[in-house]
């Protein structure tokens, strides 16, 4: 008789453990979702971070040599950033440093919005680092011919957001993880680390749930501008089935106490496909959000030496068929 009681404790201990395994991954899960969602609310905020690319030439490539030039600085290299961000209105500045691969000397590229106008200096295009090229973003949006718009730049948090629960949905509460200690900010306070992790085991899983997600990704991308109807196409006859996440891979991020991710690490392995050969891609990638919702005021002034782009843009832009 008491072995038999023994042997239901046991029982019911594993299954009660299994259960509440089970009922943390999903709140974990749940908690990585919440946050995502959080990040509409943000209105203002500063940023820093940094990615390491390795790219194929079968993502970053144009017909247009011009283009394809300005690509070819990107695909391999350390790209590091720095700004501030506010919403309404529209007002966004950075700096850009861009270290090609196998180069010790990078290059600096100045973005500030302001007026409805984006200002930028590309050391490839311009002549001194105190002129400027200009884009008109409202004349732009009127016109709607470039995928580019004021709504489309007004919609970042909420297109992050739309992307990351299309991707996160499909993946297994069981592979989230929240890290028993906290981890510091840099102001200080603690926030709790979630982490999902692409391995041998989930492979193949997550892989097949990416593949169900992709078309309306892609649809997303274009319905919000990032996309032109003939490349979001292209994109789903040439490449839709020949991206593969690869292990190791790894997202990891700290939520502060009001709900907000503050820290993020993207470290993805991808092989993508194209004409019949697999093509081996890397991004790692790192950011911090500080001083959220408090309205920091622009530091750089715009340009007096500001040239305007829309000359530059018939060279970037497609030939005619």
């Amino acid at each position: 008789m008491s072995k038999k009681w023994i042997t239901l404790t046991a029982v019911t201990a594993i299954s009660l453990i299994s259960l509440t395994a089970c009922t943390d991954n999903t709140k974990v899960k749940e908690a990585l979702e919440q946050s995502l969602s959080k990040q509409k609310e943000m209105t203002s905020y500063t940023f820093e971070g940094g990615t390491t690319l390795s790219i194929s030439d079968g993502l970053m490539k144009s017909s247009n040599p011009l283009t394809n030039g300005l690509l070819s600085l990107f695909k391999e290299s350390t790209i590091d950033w720095k700004g501030i961000s506010n919403l309404e209105p529209l007002q966004f500045q950075t700096d850009l440093k861009i270290t090609p691969k196998g180069s010790t000397s990078p290059f600096e590229i100045p973005i500030l919005i302001k007026d409805n106008k984006l200002y930028f200096n590309m050391p490839a295009l311009n002549k001194t680092a105190d002129e400027f090229y200009a884009i008109d973003m409202q004349q732009m949006s009127q016109a709607g011919k470039s995928p580019l718009s004021l709504d489309t730049l007004k919609n970042t948090s909420q297109l992050s957001t739309t992307l990351g629960n299309l991707v996160f949905s499909g993946i297994d509460a069981k592979w989230y993880k929240e890290a028993k200690d906290p981890v510091k900010l840099k102001d200080g306070s603690s926030a709790k680390s979630i982490s999902v992790e692409l391995t041998s085991k989930n492979e193949k899983e997550v892989n097949t749930a990416l593949q169900a997600k992709l078309p309306e990704f892609i649809g997303t991308l274009q319905n919000n501008g990032l996309l032109t109807a003939a490349q979001a196409e292209d994109f789903k006859k040439t490449q839709l089935n020949g991206i593969q996440l690869k292990a190791p891979s790894k997202l990891v991020v700290a939520i502060d106490d009001k709900g907000f991710i503050r820290d993020q690490t993207v470290d993805i392995n991808f092989s993508l496909t194209t004409d019949g050969k697999s093509q081996d891609n890397h991004i790692l990638l790192h950011q911090t959000y500080d001083a959220i919702n408090q309205a920091s005021p622009l530091t750089r002034e715009v340009p007096k030496n500001a040239k305007n782009f829309n000359e530059i843009l018939k060279l970037i832009a497609p030939a005619k068929k």
